[in-house]
């Protein structure tokens, strides 16, 4: 990472990569508190309807996910997260293995999501099949949302790592770690997911 000073020849402003750091720090806390308080209103719904299980309507019969859906969506994700750790540890080394790395990172989050899309054409339930059904709906579809949106950032890095190709020094210098820290978050967030609503 650079430690020079980044300056705006149209005011003369001198922004350090101290500050870069700390913008990135803070905005990955405020990103991942988001999606943490976000993600546990699906636990804390998951573990109350269980509890009352109102008429025995919690989890009826034949409503039982896939199991090897579940295992290739989540593996999908755990594995794109570490090839996303893998891209910013050789990005930081000046590395250009980085960019490959990227990109299967990328791919396989996209995998994810769209293994979790053909898993519903195999689902033998509908959302509205008892207390199970509706979390197991919501919590996986809004999963996919988040992880698309945040795509983005290994998308950007992935791109801007393909234009600089033939610099063999280049790595961006904002958004990794950052960038990496969330992906991590979010394949513990798509464990936790499988542990409950395919094991428990």
């Amino acid at each position: 990472m650079s430690t020079e000073p980044r300056q705006d020849p149209a005011d003369g402003y001198v922004e350090g990569p101290e500050l870069e750091e700390r913008i990135e720090r803070i905005g990955f806390l405020l990103a991942a508190g988001a999606t943490i308080t976000f993600f546990l209103g699906f636990v804390f719904a998951y573990f109350y309807l269980r509890s009352l299980d109102n008429a025995g309507l919690w989890k009826p019969a034949g409503v039982d996910p896939p199991d090897g859906w579940g295992i290739a969506i989540t593996a999908a994700f755990v594995l794109g997260a570490l090839c996303f750790w893998a891209s910013v540890a050789a990005a930081r080394r000046r590395r250009p293995a980085w960019i490959p790395a990227a990109g299967v990172s990328l791919l396989l989050a996209l995998a994810g999501c769209v293994l979790q899309a053909i898993e519903y054409a195999n689902v033998p339930f509908g959302p509205r099949s008892g207390g199970y059904a509706s979390v197991f709906y919501g919590w996986t579809a809004l999963y996919v949302v988040v992880a698309l949106l945040a795509t983005y950032r290994i998308e950007t890095l992935f791109a801007a790592g393909i234009r600089n190709r033939g610099n063999r020094e280049y790595a961006p210098e904002v958004g990794l770690l950052a960038g990496a820290y969330y992906w991590a978050l979010l394949a513990g967030i798509g464990v936790l997911a499988w542990i409950l609503l395919y094991l428990v």
